[in-house]
């Protein structure tokens, strides 16, 4: 099996929420698809084999550090390589933040929906989760690119 494709972790997980979207676990679908923003955003910065990445899973096994996507896609972003996911695509990002925010109201709640920054609220669908999807993996290439 020397051909053989390997996938990312994420990927797998990516591939999970899909199957989760055509079964109609729209709920299992968000938290599915927040996992594999996380995985693939934490390994990005925080890569298996280097130094920073296992200084950072030792203190997050540990309960010391919490880092959010949200916060290493903007600030860490500008100060790692100089320019955030919200700056590359504001639209996606907003789209991710919701994701997140939907991720947890699923996780604490186990109701599929979230609020905008205008408090309006709003039931989880295939639209909001295919947009969301997009956006996904507006992430993972701007990942990929440095």
């Amino acid at each position: 099996m020397a051909n053989q494709v390997k996938f990312r972790f994420y990927e797998e997980i990516l591939s999970e929420s899909q199957a989760s979207v055509f079964n109609g676990n729209l709920r299992r679908a968000v938290l599915e698809l927040a996992i594999a923003c996380e995985l693939a955003t934490k390994q990005s910065f925080f890569g298996e084999a280097s130094r920073a990445g296992l200084a950072f899973e030792y203190l997050e096994d540990k309960g010391r550090v919490n880092v959010k996507v949200l916060d290493l896609i903007t600030g860490v972003a500008v100060q790692v390589i100089g320019q955030s996911f919200k700056d590359f695509d504001k639209n996606a990002y907003i789209d991710i933040d919701h994701l997140f925010r939907c991720r947890n109201k699923v996780a604490h709640r186990g109701e599929p929906k979230f609020k905008d920054d205008t408090g309006k609220e709003y039931e989880i669908s295939e639209e909001i989760l295919q947009r969301w999807w997009d956006s996904a993996e507006k992430l993972f290439r701007w990942l990929d690119s440095f």
